[in-house]
């Protein structure tokens, strides 16, 4: 009987669990020799356990790779580690009866009563490879599929159930005007604001009876144009029969049926002017036609008043309004907005059209509301319309404004907020004792103290301490979030010299990383600026760890900072050479518990919050970031912010 034998006898759980464990394991000595396997190992190579004991380890190789596997086996013995699982060695197997199928192996070094031994894990990787070729077959015929669907001249937009654009190719692009970049995540009825013939419901209940829709619809595009297509739709069943994709192609209705938004014929009289009013006013939506740079209102409907409670008399500027009824008009996290920065001046001043925008109506009187604005810029004859009292001539620029209340929408959200917030402080304590007790149980092991561990079970301590870490940043992630949507999250603004800041984190990065060299390159000695220190190490240790571990592969990383006193403004830049950001993702990157597909292929985890944590601070610290990526090739990070001057009363810290 083997030494690893004796020694199991003497612990028969572990014995049955090393004989029901689902991948075939052996035992080997030094010398090669199989000196105990598990019954997986038995089916799986076709052996009986007396034909396997004793034998040497290359009989369960291919003739082909046993002289080169005993170099391999001594190069192995003389430098002894843990080779992990999926490490990218093409490698075989071979079954009494000849067959031969692939596997992956695990090795590591282990000591039986003082002897040295090697422990191999090996799987059956034959599934995984028919899995993966079928899988580089499909990507390949979905390859030329795609070659040829960017060839047509229509508008071709594939979406998932419920909506959400999935494919937008390069016809979609040209008629609508928004990249394939940015269409991507967003759901395609309220990106287009799709007006079907006899209404949404009717549409969608033929679209799940039969499979498929046919009709002329209208949709805007991203200047605000109003465009017509002929479109035909169809489902894309999976084999339960349930609806896994929605394909849609657009044909536009030649240039003379595209239209920009503009009011109807009734509209060339007074009375049809009156006439459009009325059916305005019967809708629940407060709806301002504006005109002139400084947005005069031209007409508004009833809802409107009661949304302001004031009147907006017809011919005033937006601004004066503001300003006489003492209303601040803020963005959703409470930050007063600029007049130039609301939605309805943006519409007029740069022509943009501005759809589902959060904006805080502020009153004298101390109330608040939440809407949500669409502002979309319109091409109109200024003599279509008559000049509301108070204006001698209407002229352009015009625009039309919709405010939503969504107040109560607010509340929804405040309240999933809030319950995010008190789980997330509740979870505080019981993580912190865990914490606790896992790092003294390990430093009285390390010190000789109390009962002696076994090897698993410091294994099991520091899987226990890694999760723990984890769940606690995720926590505070969470936390900062519900902070940030409710705008309690305040700056503690002073000036710091950021690159001592930045050497401080890289310093203690390297220490975490073997594989990988983080380099900082600059000519300045030190750069002052005015931000919160702690708010801005979360922000450079969040970018710099994902840099690190979305180059599982190691490699240098380098970290640029440059001073554009001209600008007034500080360049920081973080590029690494890892798995990159897959094209189609990258413009949702930014958002809530966004994770691009890659990262879960490598295993590598994460909250999908730090980038949108990170967005969220730099721009509260009035700063812009923004990154280039390839897939496959890596990324680079940006990070501006300004250089405020140093204040008497904001002390410098050297960090």
């Amino acid at each position: 009987m083997s030494d690893p034998e004796i020694l199991l006898q003497h612990t028969p759980d572990f014995l049955q669990l090393f004989h029901v464990l689902p991948d075939a394991v052996l035992i080997v000595d030094y010398e090669g020799t199989i000196v105990l396997q598990n019954r997986q190992a038995e089916k799986l190579f076709g052996y009986t356990s007396d034909e396997l004991i004793g034998q040497p380890l290359e009989i369960l190789l291919p003739e082909r790779f046993r002289q080169a596997h005993i170099a391999h086996r001594k190069h192995y013995a003389a430098s002894p580690r843990v080779r992990p699982m999926g490490v990218g060695l093409s490698l075989f197997g071979m079954r009494k009866d000849g067959l031969e199928f692939p596997v992956d192996i695990s090795l590591g070094p282990m000591e039986v009563e003082g002897t040295p031994h090697v422990i191999a894990i090996v799987h059956d990787m034959t599934q995984q490879r028919v899995l993966e070729r079928e899988k580089e077959q499909q990507v390949e015929q979905i390859r030329r599929q795609t070659e040829l669907i960017q060839l047509a001249h229509d508008a071709i937009i594939i979406c998932d159930p419920i909506g959400r654009i999935v494919f937008w190719n390069r016809g979609a692009e040209q008629l609508y005007g928004w990249a394939a970049q940015e269409a991507l995540g967003h759901m395609v009825h309220i990106l287009l604001q799709t007006r079907f013939p006899g209404g949404r419901a009717l549409y969608l209940q033929q679209l799940e009876q039969e499979g498929k829709w046919e009709g002329e619809i209208t949709h805007l595009s991203r200047t605000g144009q109003v465009i017509r297509v002929e479109s035909r739709q169809m489902v894309v069943r999976n084999s339960q029969g349930e609806i896994s994709a929605v394909l849609e192609m657009d044909r536009d209705r030649a240039e003379q049926h595209r239209e920009h938004v503009q009011m109807p014929e009734a509209t060339s009289s007074q009375g049809g002017f009156n006439l459009f009013r009325e059916i305005l006013d019967a809708l629940p939506n407060s709806i301002h036609l504006v005109a002139g740079h400084d947005a005069r209102l031209v007409f508004a409907n009833q809802a409107a008043q009661q949304l302001w409670g004031a009147q907006w008399s017809s011919g005033q500027p937006m601004e004066d309004f503001l300003r006489t009824n003492q209303i601040e008009i803020q963005d959703a996290r409470g930050r007063p907005l600029s007049i130039s920065e609301l939605a309805t001046m943006r519409a007029i001043q740069q022509q943009e059209a501005v759809l589902y925008y959060q904006e805080v109506l502020r009153f004298a009187h101390g109330s608040h509301l939440a809407v949500l604005v669409n502002a979309v810029p319109l091409t109109l004859q200024a003599t279509s319309l008559p000049a509301p009292e108070g204006m001698e001539a209407l002229s352009g620029p015009f625009a039309l404004v919709i405010y939503q209340n969504v107040s109560f929408l607010k509340e929804a959200e405040y309240l999933k907020d809030e319950f995010i917030s008190v789980v997330a402080h509740e979870l505080r304590t019981p993580l912190a004792v865990l914490m606790g007790y896992t790092d003294m149980l390990l430093v009285q092991t390390e010190r000789g103290h109390g009962v002696e561990l076994a090897a698993w079970q410091k294994e099991a301590l520091n899987d226990i301490k890694e999760a723990v870490v984890y769940l606690t940043t995720l926590t505070d992630e969470l936390l900062d979030v519900t902070r940030l949507e409710a705008g309690r999250l305040q700056l503690n603004r002073s000036a710091i010299n950021i690159l001592a800041l930045l050497r401080r984190i890289i310093t203690q990065m390297q220490q975490t990383t073997k594989r990988h060299r983080l380099i900082l390159a600059t000519d300045a000695s030190a750069i002052i600026v005015s931000l919160d220190a702690h708010r801005m190490e979360q922000v450079l240790s969040n970018l710099l760890e994902n840099a690190v571990k979305y180059s599982p592969q190691g490699g240098e990383i380098v970290v640029t900072v440059e001073e554009r006193r001209e600008q007034q403004q500080l360049l920081l830049s973080m590029q690494d050479h890892g798995i990159g950001i897959p094209e189609q993702q990258q413009a949702q990157i930014f958002g809530r518990f966004m994770r691009a597909n890659n990262a879960h292929a490598w295993g590598i985890r994460g909250t999908g919050l730090g980038l949108y944590l990170c967005r969220q601070l730099v721009e509260q610290h009035q700063g812009k970031l923004w990154f280039e990526s390839r897939e496959g090739q890596g990324s680079t990070f940006f990070l501006s912010l300004p250089l405020h001057p140093i204040s008497e009363d904001e002390p410098e810290e050297d960090h």
